[in-house]
């Protein structure tokens, strides 16, 4: 049923069929921040100039020693988690502001509010059947600073908006400011989401990832503020494991000890197979809608949360709001495009059709 509800609502929510940026006057503004990438996309080739399907196949190559691979540049866009979420945002018709690295020509098309810190960070992606490899080069963004960040934007301003998309803690380790800010200059309102996107959160040392919990969970006790831990299956398991969650429970009984251990609102699992939801009304999950074929992978997550963000801001149910972010997600992995309401109906009309 959830998507059912979620074509209706779709079809009330929004003025116009494709909204890239024109929505309601009932629209919300989401704040996006604080990275940004250029991504370079490759296919992997053998030295016969065949190409490598999966990451096993190029796995077994190199086991078997082969050192030479060519690589054929296939597209290069605008990256960076916060970029990504924030393309959904607008897309979906809300207001977007992306505040990030942004100084590079490919971020020069953006219809929406823009802020830029910097240079961006360069990511080289190598593109398989089923999943892509990520080659960061070293970026700008380790030293972000929230003194960075007053020196581009107004914070008065960017709190007078309806919901946060805070992603890549773990590139950009001055985010945890962000948060001490919200805690200490919350928004005027009745109910602040702040979708937390932490990353690939297995790299930093565990002491560094147990502060941020720490940060995470003092946030969220303050007035208004409601933080939605929002991580991948992998990333999950990384999550239990510092917060020393039983690995034998069910996937939904660590889901719901997970969040209370890290004392936040909400915490969500976002996968190929299902999203699940931890929140203080239980535990919620919706099925991931089916894909006929596989574009991208690479930044499929990041939509997720900007739909996320987008669907809460607009205090819709978890159950539609999880519908929406996996509609966003599939619609990505399918098509390699950023999904409009209009696609969106297209693809539930037909999986109602299937």
């Amino acid at each position: 049923m959830s998507y059912d509800a979620l074509s209706e609502r779709l079809s009330v929510a929004f003025d116009s069929e494709d909204a890239g940026g024109e929505s309601d006057e009932s629209g919300v503004r989401v704040v996006s921040l604080p990275d940004g990438s250029v991504d370079y996309f490759y296919s992997v080739e053998d030295p016969q100039g065949r190409r490598l399907d999966t990451p096993a196949a190029f796995g077994r190559r190199l086991t078997d020693g082969e050192a030479t691979f060519p690589l054929t540049p296939t597209d290069t866009q605008p990256g960076g988690q916060a970029t990504n979420a924030a393309m959904q945002i607008h897309e979906l018709g809300e207001r977007a502001t992306l505040v990030g690295h942004l100084d590079h020509p490919v971020f020069d098309e953006f219809g929406f509010e823009t802020y830029s810190m910097g240079t961006p960070a360069t990511i080289n992606v190598l593109e398989f059947g089923d999943g892509d490899v990520l080659l960061p080069e070293p970026g700008p963004t380790a030293d972000w600073t929230i003194a960075a960040l007053d020196a581009v934007v107004d914070w008065p301003d960017l709190i007078r908006a309806d919901a946060f998309c805070c992603v890549n803690w773990v590139s950009v380790r001055g985010l945890t400011d962000v948060f001490d800010r919200l805690a200490s200059d919350p928004p005027e309102t009745n109910s602040f989401p702040i979708i937390v996107d932490p990353g690939a959160i297995g790299v930093p040392d565990e002491t560094a990832v147990e502060a941020f919990f720490r940060t995470l969970a003092e946030t969220d006790a303050v007035g208004p503020l409601d933080v939605v831990c929002s991580v991948n299956p992998t990333e999950f398991d990384r999550v239990a494991a510092v917060l020393d969650v039983d690995g034998d429970r069910s996937h939904l009984d660590r889901l719901a000890a997970a969040r209370t251990a890290l004392g936040v609102h909400s915490v969500v699992i976002h996968g190929p197979e299902a999203a699940r939801a931890a929140t203080p009304d239980g535990v919620v999950s919706v099925d991931m809608l089916e894909t006929a074929t596989t574009k991208r992978t690479t930044g499929a997550g990041d939509r997720f949360s900007g739909a996320l963000a987008c669907a809460l801001a607009r205090g819709w149910s978890t159950e539609l709001a999880l519908a929406l972010a996996n509609a966003c997600a599939a619609h990505f992995v399918a098509t390699a495009e950023t999904a409009t309401p209009g696609a969106l109906r297209a693809a539930l009309a037909d999986h109602g059709r299937r």
